[in-house]
């Protein structure tokens, strides 16, 4: 039996805290709101960014969502609009990669290289791209490199609020860190509990209460 493929978001959540997704497989998971409202943004970039047909059009995929968002959505309208982004040839495009065992959905697609990007809700690191975005690019650019048939060592990262559009070049550790993660997703889909990080963010978790606050190595803080 084949066994099954590992989704790209989850390695971006183990990278950082694999123990955050063992829990996390327990609860369905919901589309953030800020996540929905970026992505719907990302659809009218290349053309007129009105605030008014955007969260006309929010409103009608999450019709739950609570109105106090309009404020963040136009925070983000404000922050892009005044930029140029790339016209996108195709949107969610689900890419999976056999030989490394993995799937997920690529945001925007283009004609030319770097021929995807990817959405994030949050604002830019300082300078940069964040280490789990790091590990999104490597998981989709093995994907695409497969159906493309040629290897693809970099892609776009877009951080909506800020405005910001980040070229992301694959470097050797970051391939380094993807197959420590993988790894790790393959003993949590074995039935194996993973190890709390050193670095692990614990006190903004919902499930502090449910993980061990312990160390986890070093060796266990002698």
């Amino acid at each position: 039996m084949n066994s099954p493929l590992i989704s790209i978001s989850e390695l971006s959540s183990a990278e950082r805290c694999p123990v955050r997704v063992f829990f996390d497989r327990s609860h369905s998971w919901v589309e953030p709101p800020e996540y929905t409202i970026c992505k719907q943004i990302s659809y009218h970039f290349g053309g007129m960014i009105d605030d008014n047909e955007i969260w006309d059009e929010i409103c009608r995929i999450s019709p739950e969502i609570d109105p106090a968002f309009r404020d963040y959505c136009n925070s983000c309208i404000e922050q892009c609009a005044s930029r140029e982004w790339r016209v996108a040839t195709e949107h969610d495009l689900f890419v999976k990669s056999d030989r490394y065992g993995i799937c997920g959905t690529i945001d925007r697609i283009y004609s030319e290289a770097p021929y995807f990007s990817i959405i994030r809700s949050v604002k830019p690191p300082v300078s940069g791209i964040y280490p789990r975005d790091r590990i999104r690019v490597v998981g989709y650019a093995l994907c695409l490199s497969e159906i493309l048939g040629e290897d693809l060592n970099r892609a776009i990262v877009e951080y909506i609020p800020g405005g910001i559009s980040r070229t992301c070049e694959i470097q050797p550790r970051d391939m380094r860190r993807f197959l420590a993660v993988k790894k790790i997703m393959v003993n949590i889909n074995a039935g194996k509990v993973p190890q709390k990080p050193l670095t692990a963010r614990c006190d903004t978790c919902r499930y502090l209460g449910r993980c061990d606050p312990g160390p986890t190595r070093l060796s266990d803080r002698f």
